[in-house]
């Protein structure tokens, strides 16, 4: 199990803070707001929308939310969802 944040996000997913800052370092998402008392963070998306991120604890995920990780990063896996 990871120490890192995990978020759950206001389009329905679930995300690390390793895939977090990932997003951001890459530019897929842009930082708007962070609130460092609880956490919670606002970034923007494709099309300038606004995806709201709020931490969460890994016992509180859904059964459908796996949560993987390796030596050195942590990712979330949502088994609902198919690979094509």
């Amino acid at each position: 199990m990871t120490d890192e944040p995990i978020y759950e996000g206001s389009n329905g997913r679930y995300y690390t803070d390793w895939q977090v800052d990932r997003k951001l370092t890459n530019g897929a998402w842009t930082p708007c707001l962070h609130e460092t008392e609880t956490g919670r963070r606002l970034v923007g998306i494709d099309d300038g929308e606004l995806l709201l991120l709020v931490p969460t604890e890994a016992n509180a995920l859904p059964p459908y939310v796996e949560l993987r990780s390796d030596d050195a990063t942590a990712w979330i896996v949502d088994s609902r969802r198919s690979i094509p």
